[in-house]
């Protein structure tokens, strides 16, 4: 009896650590806890935010920032992603999102201006990875993008299979057209391209696509849309977030790394398939921009991002999907990150937003050149990109210490 015990105790402890809840005070294996945290010790709602009229805010800005899956303190929000390994009630960030999305908590948009929503079957298509086929000339088959080269365009060919187009400007732009070659908005170019595949897949059979379904490890970013400003009531500077949106392995890049075999979801030197926040520079270069960057507090943030391998510079930050973070509050102030510091005090997501517990590089600010960002305006130079989102954040803590300059 002793033994078996023994054996299940043993079984527990390492299957869930020693992170169970009301652990010290259990007298005997079978009540132990599941889970991290009694619930009836956690937060049950989020501490609401203090009204701000606009008449009050004295100044402010919108910024963008990547916070970086990649760099240990942001660990918090990949892991754990293997779920099966730990207590039931830990999660990583995107499976809190994923599920309220899912149990219609909160909806999802494509854009961070929350004009277009995502529909219940576009947000399902979103976790399958699908991937037209190549194909192989003089193969004997016939697959994937194939049919548009015998076809002529990829318009000719849906529209033989029967799908319907909708009047919209997405359909003048046949992916295979010079017209689109030519798009010079990138954010057009992922819209339609999303678009035209979405076609492809409904109409399409399997045989003619790569699939795969979605994994928490496929998460190695997070952009985070929010608001600086000065409050007169408050006299100080205060930081809301507005938007929140996972970028993932593009689904060419999900293919690729199953073929290699790499799989690791912390390896630094594999930045997602989305690309390096910053251009490909040479190996001399970035050790230089170490260098440099040394007795700089953000240094090691900074390094982390500039040494990234950029697969294909011209791809943009582009989320899986964004959400409205007040709406997403009360659903994170009840999901619980892992606390390395007290395994007995896990901080809400929430709170770890909130309060900015996190490393995040800001890539983009509300300006009058229609937002762009960084690199639109500094191209490949990489120290000079950070020494220029490092300037957009000083600009910001210079403002407030104006306000008490007389």
């Amino acid at each position: 009896m002793r033994t078996s015990v023994f054996l299940l105790v043993l079984f527990l402890n390492v299957s869930f650590g020693f992170s169970q809840a009301n652990l010290l005070n259990t007298k005997s294996s079978y009540e132990l806890e599941t889970v991290s945290k009694l619930e009836e010790d956690m937060e049950s709602q989020p501490l609401d935010y203090a009204k701000v009229s606009d008449e009050d805010i004295i100044f402010s800005y919108t910024t963008w920032e990547v916070i970086d899956l990649n760099e240990r303190v942001n660990f918090p929000f990949l892991y754990p992603t293997d779920e099966s390994i730990v207590t039931e009630d830990r999660k990583p960030l995107i499976r809190y999102l994923i599920d309220g999305i899912k149990n219609f908590e909160f909806p999802s948009y494509f854009n961070d201006t929350f004009t277009e929503e995502i529909s219940d079957e576009e947000f399902d298509n979103i976790q399958v990875y699908k991937v037209l086929k190549p194909g192989v000339d003089a193969d004997g088959i016939t697959e994937g993008k194939e049919h548009f080269d015998i076809a002529g365009s990829w318009r000719a060919h849906l529209e033989s299979l029967g799908y319907e187009f909708p009047e919209e400007e997405w359909v003048t732009y046949d992916p295979s057209s010079a017209e689109f070659l030519e798009l010079e908005d990138n954010t057009k170019v992922d819209s339609y391209q999303r678009k035209w595949n979405a076609a492809a897949a409904s109409v399409m059979p399997d045989t003619d696509f790569n699939s795969a379904e979605f994994e928490n490890a496929d998460v190695r970013k997070y952009i985070i849309k929010g608001v600086w400003y000065f409050d007169r009531i408050a006299t100080e500077l205060k930081y809301r977030p507005i938007a929140i949106g996972p970028v993932a392995l593009s689904a060419e890049d999900k293919f690729e790394q199953t073929n290699n075999d790499t799989g690791s979801s912390d390896d630094s030197g594999d930045d997602g398939g989305f690309g390096a926040f910053f251009d490909d520079e040479p190996e001399e270069e970035a050790v230089a921009e170490e260098e440099v960057l040394e007795d700089d507090s953000d240094a090691d943030s900074f390094a982390a991002t500039a040494n990234e391998s950029a697969v294909d510079s011209e791809k943009e930050y582009t989320p899986m999907f964004w959400v409205f973070y007040p709406d997403v509050r009360e659903v994170l102030s009840k999901a619980y990150s892992f606390n390395q510091k007290n395994m007995s005090k896990p901080f809400s997501f929430d709170r770890l937003i909130n309060s900015r517990r996190f490393s995040g590089t800001i890539f983009k600010e509300a300006n009058v050149y229609q937002d762009r960002d960084i690199r639109d305006y500094i191209s490949k130079n990489a120290l000079m990109q950070l020494l220029e989102s490092d300037r957009i954040k000083e600009k910001i803590r210079s403002r407030e210490q104006d306000m008490w300059s007389y």
